[in-house]
């Protein structure tokens, strides 16, 4: 194999290594005993964690202050004066619907909780609406905390009246507001009122804490949302994968991390909290003033005995100022809704930075390809066909690079009989051989990186596919044909009962097309038998490799690579290979 192939394929492979390294499936497949010892350590460090927190609120209020709510930990078992209604354990819990177009909200008497969220413009895996929110969601925009007593108060057990009806249906062009009210007794109260709009993904919520100062120590309360976001995909894996929480704090954002029952905290001033899943998003964004700090609880929970992969529930946290006693109201934003670039932004609060567009260098590129395909879906419906002209546009724009690539890799070819007979003449002479090398290079014109240069600066473009096509909401749900439903999903036509190593558990069609199409290019363009090898292997790798990855990815390289056979085969320039061959026949090396 000549220099200018091993380098451009040395560069393909580390491409999908360094994609596939940090993946759990690499690890568990690649290195199991290693994987089973990491999960074992996470479980222990997680029991660990919970217990410290437990023992830090008992006996350190000034540490319980910087926590999450308590029922993230064990209940206490000292009795203390009752903080709250005191009529809590005789009323019942209500329920309250708020229907939009958008979306239906369930609100509890319990805490004046979020308990329900669903999307209606998104399908789960039910094909009904997207619920964000698990199904025992209990503490989404509770409020909490540490009382004068040093206990950690949370709110989500007391019980809220309202003078709003059971049901609401959103007027087409109008706002609806539901106000809870707890009453404490000695004028005072807990307020929060939702504010809901139609077309919107959002609630304003107003918090209002009056004449509580007496109760509230350490001048802060928090306002959470414990219970994580929902899986919404088939493939939780796929999902869990890009699950994530972020802190913003000082135009600054943190989404680095771990799920391994720690507290990780952020101070500043908080610009928002959110947690984030593959394709929806739960930000409390503080209107008017900053939070004091942003907290995050990470941990992964086992759902069943059948799935290996675990659900990540991060737990949001953030903390406000409480500097007047007799009266603070506070105004939030919260957006419960789809990771659309063009939504999120424009909010202009800086919602976007939670999403994942690759490295600073790959980024420019990844958002040009979203803006491009959402443009093209804009008069052409059908994402499928937007995909097929996207590829016919890339290939143009990065024809000359592919041209020059193979123009430059035909005439390594070529004098591939005067560089063997180079190697055995001065073989023995590493520095002789060297110059002989590089003095016939030049000789011929021949640039030995020059087919593996114009490759090296397509890689940022086919990253940013790449993650486009994996990553971004635009494609899921959307269909092609015949056995295509799902974009952003592999097109499986048969399940397999037992599950392959990098290859999976279904048998898709896309990718044994794309790989068909790489191994025909690979053969129309090696033809050193030393070669042969890897002629098959490339082909047969992406195929196993690809088989996991979104139909509309495969569609993309299965045509990219179609008409890359049709430039080598029928274009000019593909013809110039005879003329390039017997350039380097000529007179033997002396």
């Amino acid at each position: 194999m000549n220099f200018d192939k091993k380098t451009l394929f040395a560069f393909i492979l580390i491409g999908f290594v360094l994609l596939l390294i940090n993946t759990p499936i690499y690890k568990r497949v690649f290195f199991p005993e290693l994987y089973k010892a990491q999960q074992q350590r996470k479980i222990q460090q997680m029991a660990e964690a919970v217990e410290q927190k437990r023992d830090s609120l008992i006996s350190n209020k000034e540490q319980a202050s910087g926590v999450l709510p308590v029922d993230l930990l064990p209940p206490k078992t000292d009795k203390r004066e009752q903080i709250g209604p005191a009529e809590t354990e005789n009323l019942s819990e209500k329920l309250y619907e708020v229907d939009s177009d958008f979306y239906k909200a369930v609100l509890s008497s319990k805490g004046a909780n979020l308990v329900g969220w669903s999307l209606k413009n998104y399908k789960g895996p039910d094909d009904n609406a997207v619920q964000m929110l698990p199904e025992n969601a209990s503490s989404t925009l509770s409020i909490s905390f540490i009382s004068t007593q040093g206990d950690t108060i949370n709110t989500s057990e007391w019980s809220f009246t309202t003078y709003s009806p059971s049901s609401i249906r959103l007027p087409a062009n109008n706002s609806s507001t539901i106000e809870f009210v707890c009453d404490l007794g000695d004028e005072r109260r807990l307020i929060k009122k939702f504010t809901f709009f139609p077309g919107l993904y959002h609630i304003e919520m107003e918090v209002s804490l009056v004449k509580m100062g007496d109760l509230i120590a350490e001048k802060v309360y928090f306002l959470n949302a414990e219970d994580g976001l929902a899986s919404t995909e088939k493939r939780l894996n796929d999902d869990m994968y890009y699950a994530k929480a972020a802190i913003a704090a000082g135009g600054e954002v943190n989404k680095k991390f771990k799920t391994n029952g720690q507290l990780y905290k952020e101070t500043g001033d908080i610009d928002w909290v959110a947690a984030r899943t593959k394709y929806f998003v739960l930000a409390i964004v503080p209107q008017g003033k900053k939070g004091l700090s942003g907290q995050i609880v990470g941990e992964e929970i086992q759902i069943n005995e059948t799935t290996k992969t675990k659900w990540k529930r991060y737990a949001i946290s953030i903390t406000m100022p409480f500097l007047n006693s007799d009266f603070v109201k506070d105004n939030y934003l919260v957006y419960l809704g789809p990771l659309d670039q063009d939504i999120i932004k424009s909010y202009k609060i800086g919602i976007e930075d939670i999403m994942d567009f690759g490295f600073v260098v790959i980024q420019p590129f990844s958002q040009a390809i979203l803006w491009s395909l959402k443009k093209m879906h804009g008069f052409i419906p059908n994402y499928g066909i937007v995909l097929i002209l996207f590829s016919i546009i890339i290939k143009i724009i990065v024809y000359p690079l592919t041209r020059k690539s193979n123009e430059s890799m035909k005439k390594m070819q070529a004098l591939q009989p005067k560089l063997s007979e180079i190697k055995e003449k001065y073989g023995k002479d590493p520095q002789r051989l060297n110059k002989e090398t590089m003095k016939l290079y030049k000789s011929e014109g021949v640039n030995p990186a020059g087919g593996c240069l114009p490759m090296l600066l397509q890689m940022p473009l086919l990253w940013g596919l790449f993650i486009v096509f994996r990553s971004t909401i635009e494609l899921r749900g959307q269909g092609f044909i015949w056995w295509i439903k799902d974009l952003s999903m592999p097109d499986a036509v048969v399940t397999l009962p037992f599950s392959i190593p990098m290859y999976g558990d279904s048998v898709c069609i896309l990718p044994l097309f794309m790989g068909a199409t790489m191994l025909i290019q690979q053969k129309m363009t090696v033809t050193d038998p030393k070669q042969k090898m890897m002629v098959y292997f490339m082909p047969l790798f992406l195929t196993l490799l690809f088989n996991q990855f979104p139909s509309g990815l495969n569609l993309y390289y299965a045509l990219f690579n179609l008409l890359s056979i049709i430039q080598q085969k029928g274009l000019p320039g593909a013809k110039k290979q005879s003329t390039v061959e017997t350039a380097g026949k000529g007179k033997r090396i002396k």
